[in-house]
């Protein structure tokens, strides 16, 4: 479970790095190619936390 939180915070770090870095003014890939990535790999890392969840059940046995 904690690693589904820390999966989801790094995306939101990721995330908001990403806009800080974009500039509004000129919105073209080369002059923020540094943001886009980091966005890009925010909305993938967030994705991926939410679509492919840690079972809390996986430990035990039947």
């Amino acid at each position: 479970m904690k690693k589904v939180k820390i999966i989801s915070l790094i995306a939101i770090v990721f995330l908001t790095i990403g806009i800080t870095y974009l500039d509004f003014e000129n919105l073209s890939f080369y002059k923020n190619y540094k943001a886009y990535i980091l966005i890009i790999l925010g909305i993938c890392t967030l994705g991926f936390s939410f679509f492919k969840p840690i079972s809390v059940n996986m430990g035990q046995k039947k």
